[in-house]
């Protein structure tokens, strides 16, 4: 019989401990073991102190913080490392810190993963209030977001919620090259060249307010949206020839949504992305440079 293994909740904080403390007591109300709260606020403290005292004394909270503000991939990894080294063994259930488990969603999602020896993480349906989101899919070639596959996408589990075998998956979940957006992505593509790698479970739901950290509509959603596009175009091409054209279908696209979010939000914000964009995902972005100065050498 394969033994039930522990699960530790895992959540990045950004100057949020209301939400933050929410999101952590729905983990625990479920059944977690424990949860780490990886602390990105880079505020010498001030959040993580405010989110101790909100969830008082529980010894089955963990607050480590960050050096700097690492982003959300590079975040997350540290986190499972963390994990790996003081719960060996443990399987992560990774949760945004905007997010909601509902009751019997973390059990649900851990007997999926024991009945199918080959799976390397689970994920839910995602409730955002207005609509109800499972498996998405991405164009490759122009980089919109589906909900149907059709030629030349590729499918991907939302990172704001995912069951991960920690024994099968590894501590470096996500691709570090990107800041914010687009890792779970990167993930989705990675995990579909191997069938059967990623469980959806369509009648499990998680609470998802959405964008609450970075402020959908703000220069630095938009400017970082347009990177994480940009950053996906140059992983997965296949060769030079297809990076361009996948480079070119995607700035017609990208160009095409902040034309029409200009127009609708009455904003110049979405055209003065483009430019910063591509200048984030050509390697001139001050947060990620200064989150790696930050981290050891080996972790780079």
């Amino acid at each position: 019989m394969t033994p039930v293994p522990k699960v530790l909740g895992l959540t990045l904080n950004f100057r949020d401990a209301t939400r933050t403390a929410a999101c952590v007591r729905s983990v625990l109300d479920d059944g977690a073991a424990h949860m780490l709260v990886w602390d990105n606020s880079d505020d010498s403290g001030v959040t993580a102190c405010a989110l101790r005292t909100a969830l008082g004394t529980d010894r089955r909270v963990s607050i480590e913080i960050s050096p700097a503000n690492l982003g959300f991939a590079a975040g997350v990894n540290r986190g499972m490392e963390w994990i790996a080294k003081h719960h060996p063994g443990a399987w992560v259930l990774l949760i945004n810190n905007d997010a909601r488990l509902l009751r019997g969603a973390l059990g649900a999602l851990r007997d999926a993963l024991l009945r199918h020896p080959d799976a390397r993480l689970a994920y839910p349906a995602i409730d955002q209030t207005d609509r109800v989101s499972g498996t998405v899919y991405y164009q490759r070639w122009l980089g919109l977001l589906l909900t149907r596959r059709l030629p030349g996408s590729v499918p991907h589990p939302s990172g704001c919620c995912l069951l991960l075998n920690t024994a099968r998956i590894g501590p470096n979940v996500f691709d570090e090259d990107f800041f914010m957006y687009g890792e779970d992505v990167e993930l989705g593509c990675r995990l579909s060249r191997e069938p059967g790698t990623m469980l959806y479970l369509p009648t499990v739901l998680v609470q998802h307010e959405g964008s609450a950290s970075s402020g959908l509509g703000t220069p630095f959603y938009e400017a970082r949206m347009v990177a994480a596009h940009l950053i996906l175009a140059r992983k997965l091409a296949l060769g030079p020839i297809g990076r361009s054209g996948l480079l070119l279908g995607h700035g017609v696209t990208l160009t095409t949504r902040a034309l029409v979010r200009a127009t609708r939000y009455h904003s110049l914000v979405p055209l003065r992305a483009l430019r910063e964009g591509w200048r984030l995902a050509h390697g001139e972005d001050p947060l990620m440079l200064r989150a790696r100065a930050a981290l050891p050498r080996h972790q780079h």
